[in-house]
């Protein structure tokens, strides 16, 4: 038995070891690197563009965003990645700064919106960017947990969340060795960098000096066949984050409602944005996904009560889309952002 176990320890150890290293320092989330988003932070204050960027925490590049003296915008964008396109020559009148960050939930905009709060620097305007997974507890999103501590502070309560071993068990993560492995060429080449540039447009993705998003080259100049494969490749099984809607939860209402009823007693004007989906799309959440209709009516419901501005739907057709205004099967092009805001 000795032997065996032995014999087992020599075989494993050496692939437990190169699994570490390889995700420590291929670290394809950036898990790991906690000077990455502070070096992009430092590009985009200095007013610069950042590009060369790839799977980083978002959620800590806001924090580091926001907490940097350069940065006071008027007019703040909260929302996922449906509205980082919103940039400055939408409001040209306003100093504005997009702060949404992919899959964003309700506790990704309460977070946000007090990391403005903790540094004293509550804009006058919120435009928050309302998707159709908001209100489904079931929506699956845990990447808040890297600035939770915000989301905690806005609600008094204590967290409960070990956010250090939610990063840490992914140093023996298989899934995570696949996609680190591919970094570790560019680890090896000093290529892993955020780099600034004057460009709004390169081959991988950019973020601007206002914090909007322009996509890589390839994203961005894809054909519309290409499109459509994307389109298609979206409505193979469930729908991104909109599984398992079976009602609009009690809970993230009610913190939704907190959080307007906190905006509005500091004086912030607040504005909704929906985004819509390509046609196709939206054809089958007719269909199959009721809640998500239901809680665009209840949204309206609530923006006209309330005396709040709303751009957008999530049905194209009311907004005069075809599959052309699209990158995606979720993701608007600026084309279509415009259309939205001007309309």
């Amino acid at each position: 038995m000795k032997k065996f176990i032995y014999k087992a320890t020599i075989i494993t150890l050496p692939v437990l070891i190169l699994l570490l290293l390889v995700n420590y320092f291929g670290d394809a989330a950036r898990l790991f690197d906690s000077d990455y988003e502070k070096q992009m932070a430092k590009i985009v204050a200095s007013n610069k563009y950042v590009t060369n960027i790839e799977n980083y925490d978002e959620r800590l590049f806001q924090k580091e965003l926001i907490s940097d003296k350069n940065i006071q915008p008027n007019l703040v964008i909260i929302g996922s990645s449906r509205t980082m396109l919103i940039n400055s020559d939408l409001f040209p009148s306003a100093l504005l700064f997009n702060n949404s960050v992919s899959g964003a939930s309700i506790e990704d905009i309460v977070s946000i919106y007090e990391l403005y709060k903790f540094n004293k620097k509550s804009p006058q305007k919120i435009i928050i960017g309302i998707d159709p997974w908001t209100f489904n507890e079931n929506n699956g999103q845990k990447r808040w947990q890297s600035i939770s501590a915000y989301y905690y502070s806005f609600q008094n309560t204590i967290n409960q969340e070990n956010t250090t071993y939610f990063k840490y068990k992914e140093l023996f993560s298989f899934s995570y060795f696949q996609s680190s492995l591919k970094m570790i060429p560019c680890f090896i080449a000093g290529n892993a960098n955020p780099k600034s540039t004057k460009e709004t447009h390169n081959l991988l993705a950019t973020k601007l000096t206002d914090g909007s998003f322009v996509y890589g080259e390839q994203y961005r100049n894809a054909n519309q066949i290409e499109i459509d494969n994307k389109i298609n490749s979206y409505l193979t099984g469930g729908i991104y984050s909109i599984e398992a809607f079976d009602n609009i939860s009690v809970r993230i209402l009610n913190e939704f409602e907190k959080l307007i009823i906190d905006m509005k007693e500091n004086g912030i004007e607040i504005e909704f944005f929906l985004a819509p989906y390509a046609p196709v799309v939206y054809d089958k959440i007719q269909k199959k996904y009721p809640m998500v209709l239901k809680s665009e009516e209840m949204i309206n419901d609530f923006a006209s009560s309330n005396n709040i501005k709303l751009y957008g739907s999530f049905n194209p057709y009311i907004l005069g889309m075809d599959k052309t205004y699209f990158y995606d099967g979720m993701h608007c092009k600026e084309v279509g952002i415009e259309m939205i805001i001007k309309n």
